[in-house]
């Protein structure tokens, strides 16, 4: 089963709610008190988080989920739990829990288990989000994993590579739509792709971004990079643009 990383997180929970009085009564509502504590005892975990948001009444004592780590790994057959350089925990997705959360960089690797592990997780807390891969190309992953894994809005850095998200009827995302999940993105890697433009749309949204770095490998030799750069230039000049042929 998942590592339970309960000395590294106890700090700052106890931080957190030290100052916080769970009321011992449910809160004014137009929902009976009865159902209310139904709610707060039979929520799932997922559930508990949206939950807690709305009124500390359903804040629980006990951490609602698992807490998996800060980096984090994603193969065709394993999930590798990365504690440091030397030690990495590696599991079959049949054997994690169903109340993971994870925050700071997940690596995908290989899209295989990517849908299966998104299920296992209920808080995504992402900094750093890498679609890499020295052996395996991967090509695409579903519109909706992307959201998930994008959900907290405060993904810093995406290395997208070659991928492209489509949407369940199959029709490929445009980069400009995917921009609108990542709203503090600081840094955009890229290895161009025959089957998106970058498109005005797309140099709008990262001209109107909070972007400092961004970089695109692999593109053509008739790629026309200087009117590229200067489109982004007029309107972001201090944005750092790398294009690159490999």
């Amino acid at each position: 089963m998942a590592t339970v990383r309960t000395a590294e997180i106890s700090a700052d929970i106890l931080q957190i709610t030290s100052t916080i009085k769970i009321p011992k009564w449910s809160p004014a509502s137009d929902f009976p008190a009865d159902i209310l504590k139904y709610m707060k005892k039979n929520a799932t975990e997922k559930q508990v988080l949206k939950l807690m948001k709305t009124n500390k009444y359903f804040i629980r004592e006990k951490c609602p989920f698992i807490y998996f780590g800060v980096r984090v790994s994603l193969t065709q057959n394993f999930v590798h739990q990365i504690l440091s350089d030397t030690n990495v925990m590696n599991y079959r997705i049949e054997e994690l829990p169903n109340n993971l959360g994870i925050s700071g960089a997940l690596y995908i690797q290989h899209e295989n288990l990517l849908s299966q592990f998104n299920s296992k997780c209920i808080i995504f807390d992402l900094k750093c989000l890498y679609f890499i891969n020295q052996w395996w190309k991967i090509e695409k992953i579903s519109y909706d994993d992307f959201k998930v894994l994008t959900s907290s809005g405060r993904l810093k850095t995406l290395d997208l590579g070659p991928t492209i998200v489509t949407s369940n009827n199959g029709e490929i995302v445009p980069y400009e739509s995917l921009l609108d999940h990542t709203p503090s993105l600081r840094y955009l890697y890229l290895k161009y792709n025959n089957y998106l433009q970058l498109s005005q749309k797309f140099i709008e949204k990262i001209c109107a971004s909070n972007l400092e770095g961004f970089t695109i490998s692999h593109f053509p030799k008739n790629f026309k990079r200087e009117a590229f750069l200067a489109n982004l230039a007029k309107k972001k000049p201090n944005l750092r643009v790398c294009l690159s042929l490999i």
